[in-house]
Protein backbone atom coordinates (compact mmCIF):
# COMPACT_ATOMS: atom_id res chain seq x y z
CA UNK A 1 0.00 0.00 0.00
CA UNK A 2 1.36 3.41 -0.95
CA UNK A 3 1.83 5.79 1.97
CA UNK A 4 0.16 9.17 1.61
CA UNK A 5 2.36 12.19 2.21
CA UNK A 6 1.44 14.42 5.11
CA UNK A 7 2.66 18.01 5.27
CA UNK A 8 3.17 20.26 8.27
CA UNK A 9 4.30 23.74 9.08
CA UNK A 10 6.35 24.45 12.16
CA UNK A 11 7.83 27.51 13.76
CA UNK A 12 10.44 28.01 16.45
CA UNK A 13 9.75 31.34 18.10
CA UNK A 14 11.94 33.17 20.61
CA UNK A 15 9.81 35.89 22.16
CA UNK A 16 11.06 39.09 23.76
CA UNK A 17 10.92 38.88 27.58
CA UNK A 18 7.59 40.11 28.90
CA UNK A 19 5.85 39.68 25.52
CA UNK A 20 4.81 36.05 25.96
CA UNK A 21 1.09 36.75 26.53
CA UNK A 22 0.97 39.15 23.58
CA UNK A 23 2.64 36.53 21.40
CA UNK A 24 0.20 33.78 22.43
CA UNK A 25 -2.79 36.05 21.75
CA UNK A 26 -1.48 37.03 18.29
CA UNK A 27 -0.64 33.42 17.42
CA UNK A 28 -4.09 32.19 18.52
CA UNK A 29 -5.83 34.85 16.43
CA UNK A 30 -3.97 33.86 13.29
CA UNK A 31 -4.14 30.09 13.93
CA UNK A 32 -7.91 30.17 14.39
CA UNK A 33 -8.31 32.00 11.06
CA UNK A 34 -5.91 29.64 9.27
CA UNK A 35 -7.68 26.52 10.54
CA UNK A 36 -11.15 27.88 9.76
CA UNK A 37 -10.42 29.32 6.32
CA UNK A 38 -7.16 28.20 4.73
CA UNK A 39 -6.63 24.45 4.84
CA UNK A 40 -4.72 23.87 8.05
CA UNK A 41 -6.25 20.86 9.78
CA UNK A 42 -5.30 21.98 13.30
CA UNK A 43 -2.70 24.14 15.02
CA UNK A 44 -0.67 23.70 18.20
CA UNK A 45 1.51 26.06 20.21
CA UNK A 46 3.89 24.71 22.84
CA UNK A 47 5.88 26.73 25.39
CA UNK A 48 9.24 25.53 26.70
CA UNK A 49 9.10 25.08 30.49
CA UNK A 50 12.82 25.74 30.93
CA UNK A 51 13.01 28.69 28.50
CA UNK A 52 9.57 30.34 28.69
CA UNK A 53 10.39 32.79 25.89
CA UNK A 54 10.72 29.86 23.47
CA UNK A 55 7.67 28.47 21.68
CA UNK A 56 7.13 25.80 19.03
CA UNK A 57 4.12 25.89 16.74
CA UNK A 58 3.09 23.12 14.40
CA UNK A 59 0.18 21.71 12.52
CA UNK A 60 -0.81 19.47 9.63
CA UNK A 61 -2.11 20.77 6.29
CA UNK A 62 -4.24 19.23 3.56
CA UNK A 63 -1.52 19.69 0.94
CA UNK A 64 1.51 21.74 -0.07
CA UNK A 65 -0.64 24.00 -2.23
CA UNK A 66 -2.57 25.17 0.83
CA UNK A 67 0.66 26.06 2.61
CA UNK A 68 1.96 27.97 -0.41
CA UNK A 69 -1.33 29.84 -0.84
CA UNK A 70 -1.35 30.79 2.86
CA UNK A 71 2.19 32.16 2.74
CA UNK A 72 1.36 34.25 -0.35
CA UNK A 73 -1.61 35.99 1.29
CA UNK A 74 -1.14 39.57 2.54
CA UNK A 75 -2.46 38.46 5.95
CA UNK A 76 0.57 36.17 6.32
CA UNK A 77 2.96 39.09 5.71
CA UNK A 78 1.02 41.17 8.25
CA UNK A 79 1.23 38.34 10.80
CA UNK A 80 4.98 37.95 10.33
CA UNK A 81 5.45 41.72 10.70
CA UNK A 82 3.50 41.62 13.98
CA UNK A 83 5.52 38.65 15.19
CA UNK A 84 8.81 40.40 14.36
CA UNK A 85 7.78 43.10 16.84
CA UNK A 86 7.26 40.46 19.56
CA UNK A 87 10.15 38.08 18.79
CA UNK A 88 13.93 38.15 18.68
CA UNK A 89 14.07 35.08 16.42
CA UNK A 90 11.60 33.32 14.10
CA UNK A 91 12.39 30.05 12.32
CA UNK A 92 9.54 28.81 10.08
CA UNK A 93 9.66 25.37 8.48
CA UNK A 94 7.69 23.27 6.00
CA UNK A 95 7.92 19.56 6.75
CA UNK A 96 6.70 16.22 5.48
CA UNK A 97 6.09 13.14 7.54
CA UNK A 98 8.54 10.31 6.90
CA UNK A 99 7.57 7.99 9.77
CA UNK A 100 4.60 7.71 12.11
CA UNK A 101 4.26 5.57 15.22
CA UNK A 102 1.03 5.55 17.21
CA UNK A 103 -0.36 3.52 20.07
CA UNK A 104 -3.72 3.02 18.32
Amino acid sequence: MEKLEHFYTSGLWTVKPGKEADFVAAWEELAKWVVEKLGAEEAHLLQDLEQPQRFISFGPWKDLGSIKAWRERPEFAEFIAKMKELCVDIQPRTLKSVADITSH
